[in-house]
């Protein structure tokens, strides 16, 4: 039996040196920063720098975006930004910047038939570069859910379009001025309290979620009483409230209006006023139970937290009996 060399006692298995290894370039491998694939028109500074940019090239890809413009491809963005060949080389196969294509049907371009957006069609939108038949759709059906289009801003809501293809919208399209525009007005003023979603969808920049909130706002109220309580529902624009002013009306304002005695009601009943919470309730009757019975209306504006830009609406459904 041959003695065992003194090295020999230290020498390390060659199958446990094999997984050592293994796990050792892994964990160089972890170390390296990865690349993930991004739009230059969309990249943020921090994640530039996170990729090697130095503050003058960030500065240059921020000071060109900040112009409204769009890199079109990897050649132009090396340009722009001034990047190194070198970095370049590493970044360019992870540089994605959509190629959008121009929509045509049956091989002949597309041509639209109007130039207002409110009356245009999913094949007339298509001729928009970047908008194909998903999104033209899905415009058309925003755009019916709310009566039309009355803001260029409205557009921005729609899922899936980016910036700079709404920026070639409205090169192309427009929203027409409805006010230039005679609309026919009824002979008689319709009563706003009696009318259906239906009957409101008829006004320019009503659709149906807008008509049924209207009539949601005024069943809670008991009727509108007042035409300032019309601003309260939320998405009407001034401009679609003045236009639903010249067909409609108020009748019978206080005729499904239940007044609370303000001395008598409890907290419970103060609170199915509209404009008066369970806590604003409690208030005031804390401030009767300590300063007696109200006198006026307007000793309201003594309780604690009283929205007193809401005091004539709110004393619209109460009543001082003696």
């Amino acid at each position: 039996m041959f003695p065992v060399k003194q090295e020999d006692k230290y020498k390390v298995p060659l199958a446990l040196q094999q997984q050592y290894d293994s796990l050792k370039i892994i964990a160089l491998e972890k170390r390296k920063k990865k690349i993930y694939p991004f739009n230059p028109n969309y990249l943020t500074d921090f994640k530039a720098y996170y990729l090697g940019f130095s503050v003058e090239e960030i500065d240059r890809i921020l000071t060109f975006r900040k112009q409204g413009k769009f890199f079109q491809n990897k050649k132009e963005f090396q340009q722009i930004s001034g990047i190194s060949d070198s970095l370049f080389q590493v970044l360019e196969p992870f540089i994605n910047i959509p190629v959008y294509k121009k929509y045509s049907i049956n091989n002949y371009p597309v041509t639209i038939s109007t130039t207002d957006i409110n009356k245009a069609t999913a094949t007339d939108l298509q001729v928009i570069n970047g908008i194909g038949a998903v999104l033209s759709k899905r415009i058309v059906k925003y755009r019916n859910m709310i009566g039309g289009f009355t803001r260029k801003n409205q557009l921005n809501k729609v899922y899936g379009l980016e910036p700079e293809v709404i920026q070639r919208v409205w090169k192309k399209f427009s929203i027409i001025d409805m006010s230039q525009k005679e609309e026919p007005v009824p002979l008689k003023k319709l009563s706003i309290n009696s009318a259906t979603p239906e009957e409101l969808q008829k006004i320019y920049g009503i659709g149906e979620k807008l008509s049924q909130r209207i009539v949601k706002y005024r069943d809670k109220l008991g009727g509108f009483t007042v035409k300032e309580q019309l601003n309260e529902v939320y998405g009407l624009s001034p401009e679609v409230i003045a236009r639903l002013w010249k067909s409609y009306k108020i009748v019978n304002p206080n005729r499904n209006i239940q007044k609370i005695d303000l001395n008598d009601a409890n907290i419970i009943e103060l609170s199915k006023n509209p404009y008066i919470s369970y806590q604003l309730a409690k208030k005031i009757v804390s401030y009767r139970t300590i300063h007696g019975a109200f006198t006026n209306f307007d000793q309201l504006l003594k309780v604690e937290d009283y929205p007193g830009n809401k005091h004539k609406l709110i004393t619209l459904y109460l009543t001082l009996k003696n």
